[in-house]
């Protein structure tokens, strides 16, 4: 009875901390891990010899990368997130703020293991990006709204290319030629849309982040970082659909979240709203 009651206790304690880690990146799901996976797959040539393995791995590895992110960025800022999103693990009370900055250094050595272990070019990968998130978390780049685009523009695409590693078969080819950027046009395409488009994530966070003296886009231009959406959103996703010819009912579907996307961030603008039009731009930039 009491091994029974034992393994019991140890598995409460993995479940409350193995669901401590998801919160961590909850919010992302939708917005990022999502979007992202579908375009990282999308873009692979996913091995055949193990499809569902290595997708699946590469669905992980940017879980993974995530992590680490959000430990950073949550350790940094907890009073946004008593704000915005108090559900969050340290504002929760489910892990102290001691521990998490302890934990965002035992995750970016984790990353790099778990990269390494994958493949050789995925660490390269996984660096660039603890590199994006030390310059955006440490170097205060995330105050400033266009530094802001700046690092999520090259941030958003250097996951996906991760992804694509992962779920790719690992080949001779040399490091140089495996990472040439030339041979992922999408990715490049993605980055594009990510700087013209990505300040529609802020528009539900504008009152904590001006709590903490963050100046984002849509709070130096209220009006006008909504204009843009209803122009450039559907432009990218004509331009897109008229590059790669999709079905013509799969057009219509992302043409018309284009347009929702558009059409809302001007209508609609409360930050219930707000998050629920970043849950349709989310699903159309994927």
């Amino acid at each position: 009875m009491s091994l029974v009651s034992n393994m019991s206790s140890i598995l409460q304690d993995i479940g409350y901390h193995a669901w401590t880690l998801i919160l961590f990146t909850q919010s992302d799901f939708k917005t990022t891990l999502i979007p992202v996976s579908v375009l990282g797959l999308g873009t692979a040539q996913v091995c055949p010899s193990s499809p569902i393995s290595n997708s699946v791995k590469a669905v992980f590895w940017l879980w993974s990368i995530l992590l680490q992110f959000n430990i950073n960025n949550q350790a940094i800022s907890p009073e946004e997130d008593a704000k915005n999103k108090p559900w969050r693990p340290i504002p929760a009370g489910r892990i102290s703020l001691r521990n998490a900055r302890i934990l965002r250094w035992i995750s970016v050595a984790y990353c790099c293991l778990l990269s390494f272990y994958l493949r050789k070019a995925v660490l390269v990968t996984s660096t660039l990006f603890t590199f994006l998130v030390f310059v955006y978390n440490y170097l205060g780049w995330d105050q400033n709204g266009f530094m802001k685009i700046f690092i999520l523009a090259y941030g958003y695409p250097t996951m996906a290319l991760g992804a694509v590693l992962v779920a790719e078969c690992p080949g001779p080819a040399p490091l140089a030629e495996i990472l040439d950027w030339k041979k992922y046009p999408e990715l490049i395409v993605f980055s594009l849309v990510i700087a013209t488009t990505v300040h529609a994530q802020d528009f539900q966070d504008v009152e904590g982040d001006r709590e903490i003296g963050r100046n984002t886009v849509p709070m130096m231009f209220p009006f006008m970082s909504r204009l843009v959406l209803l122009f450039l959103v559907p432009m990218w996703t004509t331009l897109i659909t008229v590059a790669s010819r999709p079905p013509m009912w799969l057009g219509a579907i992302y043409y018309g979240l284009s347009l929702v996307v558009g059409i809302r961030s001007i209508l609609y603008r409360n930050p219930k709203d707000d998050a629920r039009t970043n849950f349709f731009y989310s699903m159309s930039f994927s």
